[in-house]
């Protein structure tokens, strides 16, 4: 694991085409400012964890329980 120490403003690159920059520091918390390339997915940890957790359960699903499922999903109206 790389570590690098920045100040608030301060900002370092990833690749050349991502920017990281430090918005804010507190004593508990410190605010990000991330710009990427579209086609790069920037994800919090726990969106990632909770994607590949729905990824394992779709696997476990037998293609009549999808059907089920799909079936009861399209009751609710897209807004």
């Amino acid at each position: 694991m790389l570590v690098i120490r920045r100040r608030a403003g301060e900002a370092f690159y990833i690749g050349g085409a991502i920017e990281i920059r430090v918005i804010e520091l507190s004593a508990q918390r410190v605010v990000l400012g991330i710009v990427a390339p579209p086609e790069v997915p920037v994800l919090r940890q726990e969106i990632r964890q909770a994607a590949e957790q729905n990824q394992e359960a779709a696997r476990g699903m037998t293609p009549a329980q999808a059907a089920s499922l799909a079936a009861r999903l399209r009751q609710f109206p897209v807004r």
